[in-house]
């Protein structure tokens, strides 16, 4: 069966867009790699530092396991930003002034 003109410039036209799509979407999984690469770069070197400093004031303690280190950072790391790497959140003054907008001090 022979095609019209009109479905075949449909068919032009879709298969422009798929590949506009799919040009799209490859553009989106390297940009989240390259998001995911940056973050964990990030993770590392905030990890290298609190190490760092932790010699410096007496030491760093056996951590076994995935769960110890981010505890033991989660007691280290006060800087927002750096909590955020780590999806710590707030803790602490700085948690009660983002829930209350004051530290509760009279």
């Amino acid at each position: 069966m022979a095609e019209s003109p009109r479905t075949r410039q449909r068919i032009v036209a879709l298969e422009a867009r798929l590949a506009r799509l799919r040009m799209m979407r490859s553009q989106l999984v390297e940009r989240a790699s390259r998001t995911e690469r940056r973050r964990d770069t990030r993770r590392k070197i905030i990890i290298g530092g609190t190490v760092l400093a932790a010699l410096d004031h007496g030491g760093v303690p056996a951590l076994a396991t995935k769960a110890q280190l981010l505890d033991w950072l989660a007691a280290r790391l006060e800087r927002p930003a750096d909590r955020a790497v780590f999806d710590l959140g707030l803790t602490g003054a700085r948690a009660l002034v983002r829930i209350t907008g004051s530290t509760g001090a009279p």
